[in-house]
C-alpha cells in the first residue's frame, strides 16, 4: 500500500526499522528491497570517551555509492555535520608519531570504528 502511494504520487515515505543484535534489519527481508536505500544511524562510543558523535551510513542506496560515510556531533538534540576529512573525532594520537596511522575502518558491514597502526 505504502509502496503505491510513494510511487503514484511521487511523495517520499520514509519507514524506521529496528536491527536486530546480529546487524540485520528485522521483520521480512521483503522491505529492504522494496526501498531505495537503507541507512544505518550508529553511536560509536570507540572513538572519544564523552563524545556524542553519530555515523550514517548507507548499506543500501539504489541511486548512489555506498562508499561515503557522514559524521554528525550530537550537540542539544540536533546533529550537526562535521566537515569532510575532520580529525575532531579521531582520539589524540599517541606521544610518539613516527611510524604510527590513524584511519577509520568498517568491521563487515556494520559498525564502523578507528584504529592506530603502528
Amino acid at each position: 500500500l505504502l509502496l503505491r502511494l510513494a510511487k503514484t504520487t511521487q511523495i517520499p515515505i520514509l519507514t524506521i526499522g529496528h536491527v536486530t543484535k546480529t546487524g540485520d534489519v528485522a521483520g521480512p527481508r521483503m522491505v529492504e528491497h522494496m526501498v531505495d536505500a537503507v541507512l544505518y544511524l550508529e553511536h560509536s562510543s570507540s572513538i572519544q570517551q564523552g563524545s556524542n558523535y553519530r555515523w550514517l551510513r548507507a548499506q543500501k542506496n539504489r541511486f548512489g555509492s555506498c562508499q561515503t560515510v557522514g559524521l554528525y556531533d550530537f550537540q542539544a538534540g540536533i546533529l550537526l555535520p562535521l566537515p569532510e576529512g575532520t580529525e575532531a573525532a579521531l582520539p589524540p594520537p599517541s606521544s610518539d608519531l613516527e611510524g604510527c596511522a590513524m584511519g577509520i575502518c568498517i568491521e563487515g558491514q556494520h559498525r564502523a570504528m578507528t584504529v592506530e597502526v603502528q
